[in-house]
């Protein structure tokens, strides 16, 4: 009996500390924005690849038809969803603790496409 109590008191500090926990980090802005292009969705990624770099970001990768990159204030999703043979939609998604280098970051990556 008294595993079971030490077991149910230490589930129950865990239980209480978790519910904590988010009122402790910040939570990031994202910001998001879409359109429909002419082209496929390779056109699209290397059009998503030349947006992010012209924006300063680092790390570039493309992985399928998403290309991701960060600066030190946000990271930035392009994705690229083929709609039919000649129309793509681009998908831009921005994150950051800071909102206004987010939505900043949003809009001038908007402009790209």
């Amino acid at each position: 009996m008294a595993v079971w109590h030490r077991w149910l008191a230490a589930a129950t500090t865990l239980g209480t500390l978790s519910l904590g926990w988010p009122a402790w980090a910040e939570a990031p802005s994202v910001y998001y924005a879409w359109r429909t292009l002419a082209g496929n969705p390779e056109a699209c990624v290397e059009q998503a690849r030349l947006a992010l770099a012209g924006e300063q970001l680092q790390q570039i990768q493309a992985a399928g038809t998403s290309v991701t990159g960060r600066s030190l204030e946000a990271t930035a999703v392009v994705m690229c969803v083929e709609q039919d043979v000649d129309t793509t939609t681009v998908m831009v998604v921005v994150s950051s603790l800071n909102e206004e280098a987010a939505l900043t970051l949003r809009e001038a990556l908007k402009e790209r496409f």
